[in-house]
């Protein structure tokens, strides 16, 4: 395996943001659809609104809240993996949910229950963020109307995509790890040296490259192939 995954686990940013921006068409179309009925609008002007939100949401909501637990979790929950007893399991998949230790045979398992914790927390985020933008953005229409929008369209979107991220992470996606490599990367390096430097640490200059490219193609020969996951 390589030293990437080896020394460091799973940052799950590399995993779920990617597929993330994958899963924003079948989302906006979902949300439209619900913005279309519950606030009576046509549809360019639930597409035009709804994917402001949600490229809002994705391209800055989701990494934002994932630095801020990453940091939360380097500082006060960051550990090597436990012993293999149900409370360190559950102590990974939910407070090291932003960045798995390197749990070796049993990643394949708690990356999933992981993204779903990840789930929970950006869903109450896009429910905020997208009901502060529809607001905005329709005046006119009832508070009520537009909460209830956000909550309605934000349950069944974050299902699709939940689904999609436990499902894709098992798949090779040359294309989208190329893409998503250098903006990932810059994830990992801020999280990594904003902790060092809250820490009181001088940052390092360098930082493991090619992190979403190894780590994402790792994970799919280690989940399909059935070999040894010996380090």
């Amino acid at each position: 395996m390589p030293a990437l995954l080896g020394d460091i686990g799973v940052p799950m940013i590399a995993v779920y943001w990617p597929l993330a921006w994958l899963a924003l068409v079948p989302v906006i179309f979902i949300e439209a659809l619900v913005a279309r009925r519950s606030l009576h609008i046509g549809w360019s002007s639930a597409l035009g609104s709804t994917t402001a939100a949600n490229v809002l949401t994705t391209l800055l909501g989701i990494p934002l809240v994932w630095l801020a637990w990453a940091l939360i979790e380097m500082r006060f929950f960051a550990g090597p993996p436990g012993a293999n007893h149900v409370s360190d399991m559950v102590r990974a998949v939910t407070l090291q949910a932003p960045w798995l230790p390197p749990y070796d045979r049993d990643l394949f398992w708690m990356m999933p229950l992981a993204a779903l914790t990840l789930t929970v927390v950006f869903f109450f985020m896009s429910v905020a963020v997208e009901w502060l933008m529809m607001r905005v953005i329709y005046r006119a229409k009832a508070p009520r109307e537009v909460r209830r929008w956000a909550w309605q369209a934000n349950l069944l979107s974050y299902v699709v995509l939940l689904a999609i991220v436990c499902t894709g992470a098992y798949f090779p996606k040359p294309a989208l790890d190329r893409v998503a490599d250098r903006p990932v990367n810059f994830m990992l390096r801020s999280a990594t040296n904003i902790s060092r430097w809250l820490a009181g640490a001088r940052a390092p200059r360098q930082q493991p490259q090619n992190a979403t490219v190894s780590l994402l193609g790792t994970l799919h020969s280690e989940t399909t192939t059935g070999d040894d996951h010996s380090l």
